[in-house]
């Protein structure tokens, strides 16, 4: 009853309309109606789906020795799961295992609608990351760069298989819309590596029309979520239509297919971005994936020469830009890992690392505004393919400035410094218990940061930390309870609503500050004061209510971590607070990249009485 009356508090800000559609898509789910408008098929065109093509010579040799690397383990049987883990398969590999734990899913021949969403195989992301088809581009650029027949011969075996593996609507990996749509990108990106984008083979075109098919008959449901499912799916459906139409086959719902796909991604962008570039989801990672899924929308958008989007939508793609070029980091390239990280990397058209999310700004301002934004580097490979590397203006230094984002950010930048601040501003769902999380960059390195996420679906017999936890953020909780009570796995109730959201002071001596305050469910209020005064932090948690333990939390890079009083010292510089202080430095996790996690230092200091209390962060120079 508890939790009833959870989900009848947030049902109006999830909004009725898609409550409703979803009550019904699961109903119509169970009684087996929706299985009617997926029919089965099988692929019997047993053309190659790409063909030879002769090789590249203007390609960059400084970029060809880690293409063929990675090109050479693949076809020796290791894929690339996540960008990050290299695990053996096998060619072909099994499309229905889970590589890490070796289960493999029981029901891969019933229709997807008759699949349940947690199968006996874990997480079912383990099974979808090799049928997202990455694989395509690296083979495909490989074969590229060096004319080497075997790239090519793998590349088109694979594939084969895959088809007569996976029949359409049939199987796991036809379960998610969005996973269709990620393989409609690559595949199309892959033409366009391979010189083949215009003249395309039937059997490529036919695989990827049963694709825009099962997107389109289920897109209502993508739309319902309000999240990147939405964008992924209209801009898979837009920019396959479209590239079907010019094809020079014909298909009879291409241009339904354009059309649904391009009122569905402008309407996504209008409703699902806020002026100031804040999206729906709350994590740096899929604000990435929005920003790749715009960048293919508009350069075959360019390519295929139709028609623009309003200018609305593009003042909003500038504000995508600006957003997350204001959350990553000048010297690393690297972004806090805020929110959900599920390891997609849309735009794996370069080599640089996961972590990197230079090259998606990089691009998106070449496609967009054909200027660059960072001096030239390896995050300028998708240039090269998109046929833009001579052709962006030099480029244009923006000077980063400290500001508040509505969708519930603040950026603080000092000298050799700069931190993050969440706040609550909910107009769509949260997705951690992150209210007033603080994360402190120093030097190109994250000292102070989010833990991450690891899995949406961890293994249940190993002792995983709740990575969505208050208690793995650099905040404070009261009495080791959440900021907002888990209602499942990807909701969480009684959406935390701010008492007060100051703005920014920037005192004209370079000294910054900002505090904002919120009350919880049970009446417990945090204010939380954030100062910096050149290499020093200043954290002031003002705590008040009725709580017996209050916990302020910090994850720490761990560099050469010791104490000596009420000082943490580090490489990096001090953490000091008045002494006679309850704290410990305890064992925990982060988690860079999906199915990864590795130890890290937390420091927990624990307030018995409601009191302000300062935490000083002293940066070595």
């Amino acid at each position: 009853m508890k939790k009833l009356y959870q989900y009848l508090q947030i049902v109006f800000k999830l909004g009725i309309i898609n409550v409703t559609y979803v009550i019904w898509y699961r109903i119509s789910l169970k009684s087996g109606i929706r299985k009617y408008f997926f029919p089965e098929k099988v692929f019997t065109n047993n053309e190659e789906l790409f063909q030879p093509s002769n090789p590249r010579t203007d390609y960059p040799t400084s970029w060809k020795i880690k293409i063929l690397t990675s090109a050479d383990r693949i076809i020796k049987g290791e894929f690339y799961f996540y960008t990050y883990h290299w695990i053996k398969a096998g060619i072909p590999p099994d499309w229905f295992r889970n590589y890490f734990n070796s289960k493999v899913y029981s029901d891969s021949k019933l229709h997807w609608t008759k699949l349940s969403d947690f199968s006996n195989v874990g997480d079912i992301k383990n099974v979808w990351e090799l049928s997202r088809f990455e694989w395509v581009v690296t083979l495909s650029k490989a074969y590229a760069v060096s004319g080497k027949n075997d790239y090519l011969e793998v590349l088109n075996l694979l594939l084969n298989n895959w088809k007569v593996k996976n029949p359409l609507n049939i199987g796991p990996n036809w379960k998610c819309g969005q996973e269709a749509s990620i393989r409609v990108f690559n595949l199309i990106n892959a033409s366009l590596i391979l010189n083949q984008e215009l003249i395309p083979s039937k059997s490529l075109c036919d695989f990827i029309y049963a694709h825009l098919q099962r997107i389109n008959s289920n897109i209502l449901y993508a739309i319902a979520q309000d999240n990147n499912h939405g964008t992924s799916e209209a801009a898979a459906l837009l920019i396959g239509g479209h590239w079907l139409k010019s094809s020079g086959f014909a298909y009879p719902k291409a241009s339904t297919f354009s059309k649904n796909g391009r009122k569905w991604i402008e309407n996504r962008i209008m409703k699902l971005v806020e002026d100031d570039g804040s999206f729906s989801q709350h994590s740096v990672n899929y604000h990435r994936l929005l920003l790749d899924t715009l960048i293919f929308t508009e350069y075959w958008r360019q390519k295929l020469e139709v028609k623009t989007f309003s200018k609305d939508f593009y003042r909003k793609v500038e504000s995508i830009m600006e957003w997350l070029s204001s959350m990553t980091d000048d010297i690393s390239g690297n972004c806090p890992n805020l929110g959900a990280n599920d390891g997609a990397l849309f735009l794996n058209l370069h080599s640089c690392e996961y972590r990197d999310f230079r090259p998606s700004l990089q691009t998106a301002a070449a496609i967009f505004n054909t200027e660059k934004i960072f001096d030239d580097g390896n995050w300028d490979e998708p240039l090269y393919w998109f046929g833009r590397l001579s052709k962006t203006r030099e480029r244009i230094i923006k000077k980063k400035i400290s500001k508040l984002f509505t969708g519930g950010y603040i950026i603080l930048y000092a000298s050799n410094s700069w931190s993050l601040i969440r706040f609550p501003n909910y107009r769509f769902r949260p997705s951690q218990n992150d209210v007033f999380h603080f994360d402190l960059w120093f030097k190109g390195k994250n000292i102070i940061h989010d833990s991450g996420s690891y899995s949406y679906n961890p293994p249940k017999n190993e002792k995983v930390m709740d990575f969505n936890s208050v208690n793995a953020h650099n905040t404070v909780s009261f009495d080791n309870q959440e900021q907002m009570p888990v209602i499942s796995r990807f909701l969480l109730g009684n959406w935390v609503e701010a008492n007060e959201i100051g703005a920014i002071n920037n005192q004209p001596g370079g000294d910054l500050s900002w505090q904002g305050a919120y009350t919880d469910r049970r009446g417990n209020i945090h204010k939380r004061i954030v100062k910096n005064k050149g290499n020093i932090w200043i954290i002031e948690d003002q705590l008040s209510g009725n709580f017996k333990v209050a916990t302020i939390g910090f994850n720490l890079l761990s560099e050469y971590l010791f104490s000596k009083g009420c000082t943490i010292k580090t490489s990096w510089g001090e953490i000091i607070f008045k002494d006679g202080t309850s704290f410990e430095i305890i064992e925990s996790y982060s988690s860079n990249y999906y199915m990864e996690m590795h130890p890290t230092k937390r420091v927990e200091i624990y307030i018995e009485k409601p009191q302000s209390f300062i935490t000083e962060i002293h940066l070595k120079p």
